[in-house]
């Protein structure tokens, strides 16, 4: 019975990775709901996660209906490994972009955008990609296979054997920049400086007044990130250093990693819930394209400038 209980989870966790992600492009390409959002942060970080429920999650759902299948070519299981390394950093800085790109919105409205245009946020984000492909590319393309079949979560995982002292060098300089963004600029959502400016951009600056409510946003999805990966990163860490970490039972192994998966899709509710330009863009996304109800349209851009607002 729990054999099928695992089955139903990656099946589910699949079609809602695929599903929720695939909402968020057709919001994001088809509708102009989301102007207060850096597009290509936010598209990057949904293609990682939706690359994880193309290229990751079916395979373990096969998996766990049959244990001999296409893991044992050990080439497969090797590239499996590594991509999903990929996905899991490149949605890292991702996260890390868009929160920067929040606090430089806000903090210093009149140089953002020169700062965040389209040409350099580009730049960036083809430079958080190939990060996360070259902190996986000597062990990828290495003669030597540094992945095995994890059998408790029915994928392949890492195995760093001897080259421990690599992975953990390179996942710091790797992580580092991004973690250490992620912290510094969503710790100016506590400061009194962040409430004074978004009285300001709520009352002053309408056409961006949401700016603040996505940044809070951003840091809740970045809260949600780290506390579903949590547990499944102490269990790693645990197997480095104590022998009896594969004594702990096969639904500890499971449920961590998924739960850690799961985060592909949590994203989607939380946008649902706190963000209005989301809602907005789903409406959008719902309506016909000739329908005119004040449901289905955007509100356009306001501009209001500060002598007219104290007049």
């Amino acid at each position: 019975m729990a054999f099928k209980i695992e089955s139903i989870v990656t099946i589910l966790f699949t079609i809602a990775i695929i599903l929720t992600n695939t909402i968020i492009l057709f919001v994001l390409a088809w509708t102009d709901s989301l102007r207060n959002i850096n597009k290509i942060y936010f598209g990057s970080l949904t293609i990682a996660d939706l690359c994880v429920g193309l290229f990751i999650t079916p395979f373990a759902v096969y998996s766990t209906f049959s244990n001999s299948w296409i893991y044992e070519d050990e080439i497969f299981c090797h590239i499996e490994a590594y991509l999903m390394a990929i996905f899991f950093i490149a949605g890292v800085y991702s996260l890390s972009w868009i929160s920067v790109d929040h606090y430089l919105a806000i903090r210093k409205p009149q140089r953002h955008k020169t700062a965040m245009s389209t040409t350099r946020s580009l730049c960036w984000i083809i430079f958080a990609w190939l990060a996360a492909f070259c902190f996986c590319s000597p062990p990828l393309f290495s003669k030597i296979q540094r992945a095995s079949y994890y059998d408790e979560i029915f994928m392949c995982s890492i195995d760093p054997g001897p080259q421990k002292p690599y992975f953990a060098t390179a996942g710091i300089i790797v992580l580092c920049p991004a973690l250490l963004a992620l912290i510094f600029t969503n710790s100016y959502i506590f400061t009194e400086r962040f409430r004074s400016k978004k009285h300001m951009f709520e009352n002053i600056l309408i056409d961006t007044a949401t700016r603040p409510k996505n940044y809070f946003m951003n840091f809740v999805v970045s809260i949600v990130f780290f506390l579903s990966w949590l547990p499944w990163l102490m269990l790693q860490i645990a197997g480095t250093f104590l022998e009896s970490h594969s004594d702990y039972p096969h639904k500890v192994h499971f449920y961590f990693l998924w739960i850690a998966i799961g985060n592909s899709f949590y994203k989607f509710f939380i946008y649902m819930t706190l963000s209005l330009d989301f809602r907005r863009g789903l409406k959008q996304l719902c309506c016909q394209r000739e329908c005119s109800c004040n449901q289905c349209t955007v509100p356009q851009n306001v501009s209001i400038n500060l002598i007219t607002a104290k007049t």
